[in-house]
């Protein structure tokens, strides 16, 4: 870069400081008359862009410097951040990946990259892209509260007590990392401990002009105390919709139906509203159709990968959301040869594999004699990414709620492997669903319309698979189970060819719990006070009855 070039440069970064845009973007104007490939002029256009709100100027350019440079990484993380202002997660995430197939040690990407993850809840390679930015660029207390989020959320509580705890080191007013570590002690049992980092966590917040009166509700909750935490959230107007699906959780256990559906229904629609998801209905209707067409063809893929005998091997949880997925692994959990993986998201990248191999799936060719084998050494290799085949169980489990839509795939990786599906009363697990927030499903779970239609949509999905072998390997009705652990425990234990062990029927003793939003429910001996739920809220789920009628059916239940 010439004299005059580097003073054109100078002037255009002090024209932005001093807000005069038009004079920045006459000077990146004539410096790209002479040359297109200016990097530094097209950072200044890109940012003069974002300052007027002219986002598609803005992402010209910062592509236009990627193509450029694509060593380069400042365009990288200016475009993520853009995309992710303009509510575009999953663009954000493609550029923070491509940053990163040019760059491996890049920490803004993998900073980027496992914050985006984490905000999706994949928090598996959130924690991985989050631990390897900071191993880069040093201990930021951002940076190690969102590490520290993503490892609490699998259930690696010491990991996520040392990040936390760093971050606040690093920061002692770090709020994020005050308000997961009270969440941390609350998992624990240990009420007094979360409280006092609440009420450290408080002075903060206000400062910042904000509160902590959410965080305490639930642990006032846990506490036994509802009618108190209720109180924290009483008569606001102000709430987030977070707060909203706590105040109607509190309304729901105090007999207030009608206040709690209330609740509910505005705090998924302010949920939604922050978020920018969206349920596809017609593209995840049409995805099921075709893979349902894909199975039923002949010819499709019948062989099947021989079990390898040196590792541990998945035991599959599926079921719609909040039909007892979390409890089930929770039981089998409690045997000391299993150990509870939560929700792993491989089963999904059976599907890309497929794609991969075959070509265009499931529209493509129908055989691939090797795919089975490569789907099952992915699938066991992305497990020992994160430590699941290390000794001490012979089995782990994996309940993530979408592999439902490719069981298939995964019966085909893993013949030997139970599959146990959860069946509960559609119009409880859809009461439940109203409840609290998850993006399972497709974000499916915004609105009650969406949520039935996709329990209707993946019930029978399920159900075709089933009719060609491919299907669960055992059905467990929630509320066969309740009303008998024993003798369901048993038979749920025989089906996976083990004996039942003591320690399951007191599950609710087990030191580590899932980190779902179920894990208060399993902290609690069996009980029968979530069964025909639905009853209470019998007038707001009158219209999606219908849709799930078939559901209702395929299950045995009556209303």
């Amino acid at each position: 870069m010439d004299s005059a070039t580097t003073a054109d440069i100078f002037d255009a970064r002090q024209a932005i400081e001093g807000r005069d845009f038009e004079l920045a973007e006459r000077i990146a104007a004539r410096l790209l008359a002479k040359d297109p490939h200016d990097l530094d002029a097209l950072e200044i256009r890109a940012l003069v862009a974002v300052e007027r709100n002219d986002h598609r100027t803005a992402e010209e350019a910062l592509r236009l410097a990627i193509a450029i440079a694509p060593k380069r990484r400042w365009a990288y993380g200016d475009l993520a951040r853009l995309l992710l202002r303009l509510g575009r997660g999953d663009g954000a995430e493609q550029v923070a990946r491509a940053a990163l197939a040019a760059d491996a040690d890049n920490p803004d990407a993998h900073a980027m990259l496992g914050s985006i993850l984490a905000s999706g809840e994949k928090w598996l390679d959130a924690a991985a892209h989050l631990e390897r930015a900071i191993a880069l660029a040093g201990p930021h207390p951002q940076l190690l509260s969102v590490l520290g989020q993503a490892l609490l959320r699998q259930e690696r509580l010491d990991d996520a007590r040392s990040a936390l705890e760093a971050a606040l080191a690093a920061d002692p007013n770090a709020l994020e990392a005050l308000v997961y570590l009270a969440e941390l002690e609350e998992r624990l049992g240990r009420f007094d401990a979360a409280m006092r980092r609440l009420d450290t966590a408080e002075a903060i917040a206000h400062a910042q002009g904000s509160d902590v009166d959410l965080q305490r509700s639930v642990l006032l909750e846990r506490m036994g105390k509802t009618p108190d935490a209720l109180a924290l959230l009483e008569g606001r107007p102000d709430l987030s919709g977070a707060a909203l699906l706590q105040r109607g959780r509190l309304c729901d256990r105090l007999g207030r139906h009608a206040e709690a559906w209330s609740d509910w229904t505005a705090g998924k629609e302010l949920l939604l509203e922050r978020s920018g998801r969206r349920y596809d209905r017609d593209n995840v209707q049409w995805e099921a159709e075709r893979l349902a067409g894909f199975f039923t063809s002949d010819g499709a893929l019948l062989s099947t990968a021989e079990r390898r005998n040196d590792v541990p091997q998945p035991i599959f949880i599926t079921g719609f959301p909040r039909s007892g997925t979390t409890l089930t692994e929770q039981i089998l959990a409690s045997h000391g040869a299993i150990r509870a993986a939560g929700e792993l998201p491989f089963g999904a990248e059976l599907r890309d594999l497929a794609e991969a191999i075959i070509g265009p799936f499931p529209e493509g060719p129908r055989n691939a004699a090797d795919l089975p084998q490569a789907m099952r050494d992915l699938y066991l290799e992305r497990a020992g990414q994160y430590g699941l085949l290390r000794a001490g169980a012979d089995y782990f489990t994996d309940k993530m709620p979408t592999n439902d839509f490719w069981l298939p795939l995964l019966r085909l990786a893993f013949p030997e492997s139970p599959v146990v599906h959860l069946r509960r009363h559609p119009l409880d697990v859809l009461t439940s669903v109203m409840a609290h927030d998850m993006t399972h499903g497709f974000n499916c779970a915004y609105r009650i319309e969406d949520a039935a239609r996709h329990l209707a949509i993946v019930d029978e999905l399920v159900e075709s698979y089933g009719t060609l072998g491919l299907g669960p390997t055992y059905e467990l009705r929630y509320e066969d189970l309740v009303a008998d652990q024993t003798a369901e425990t048993r038979r749920l234990m025989n089906a996976i060819g083990l004996a039942m062990e003591p320690a399951q029927l007191s599950f609710h003793e087990r030191s580590n719990v899932s980190p779902t939003p179920s894990y208060a429910q399993v902290r609690e001996p069996l009980n029968d006070r979530s069964i025909g739920r639905w009853r209470n809220f019998a007038n707001q789920l009158e219209e999606i009855r219908p849709i799930v009628a078939d559901a209702i059916a395929r299950g045995g239940y009556a209303g």
